[in-house]
């Protein structure tokens, strides 16, 4: 895991007086799909949030392409590069599929060109059929993909994702999960904070585990797959496929 596009090390940080993040390191290579996985309120959210800029640290630092973005707003990593599909999704639900797009195309890096939003949209079978359909009238499978839309429109080299499985009907689980891996076989590295193992697993080349605010194990994927008792001490599960 040498030369990583974004290198994570010391990161203390929470909300008020609730310290989250005890101390996180982690690294995430160019081209790579990188996964945070643990239970339920052991910081992983909080890891994207302060990468991303909306939660403050106070301790530790964050390294994105060379660059120093510790105290960086969100605003200030999406001109860097960076981009958070949250967890809620934040569609506007009485904007079109397209304007929810447009919108993506507010932020972003200044020194490359931005994806059309129809070009963006294209690539959704879902909301190319419904572009002028209102956030509010599409599934939960669909506003995901719309919410992944508009993080794409801004060109983003780092594409973060918390939870994009969540709630969603296993056939949808795939269609994410493949989505994931076109956009990473296109040369955008991923940050993927997902609470199913499994698909967790499938889907990431490296994971780290968190347990209360540290990473507590990290490995390849497979290395994680393969070992039964850091899989039942730390996420409760007793064996993955």
């Amino acid at each position: 895991m040498s030369d990583p596009l974004l290198s994570v090390r010391g990161l203390v940080s929470g909300y008020g007086s609730t310290r989250v993040l005890q101390g996180v390191d982690i690294d995430v290579p160019s081209g790579s799909v990188v996964t945070l996985i643990g239970r339920n309120g052991v910081g992983k959210t909080t890891t994207l949030r302060t990468i991303h800029g909306s939660v403050a640290p106070t301790e530790g630092s964050v390294m994105f392409d060379g660059t120093d973005i510790t105290d960086y707003s969100p605003e200030q990593t999406a001109r860097e590069g960076i981009a958070l599909v949250p967890e809620d999704r934040r569609v506007f639900p009485g904007l079109t599929v397209r304007e929810n797009v447009e919108i993506g195309r507010i932020g972003g890096r200044r020194d490359t060109t931005k994806p059309a939003v129809e070009e963006i949209i294209s690539e959704f079978e879902n909301l190319r059929r419904h572009r002028e359909s209102n956030g509010s009238a599409l599934s939960g499978g669909e506003q995901q993909m719309l919410a992944i839309a508009r993080a794409l429109v801004s060109a983003p080299d780092l594409l973060m994702l918390d939870e994009p499985t969540e709630g969603l009907a296993p056939s949808i689980v795939q269609q994410v999960q493949r989505k994931i891996a076109s956009l990473n076989d296109e040369g955008v590295t991923i940050l993927l904070v997902e609470q199913n193992v499994q698909v967790a697993l499938d889907t990431a080349d490296y994971v780290y585990i968190l347990d209360k605010g540290q990473v507590v194990h990290e490995g390849s994927a497979d290395d994680v797959a393969a070992n039964d008792d850091v899989l039942d001490r730390y996420l409760g599960v007793s064996a993955v496929e």
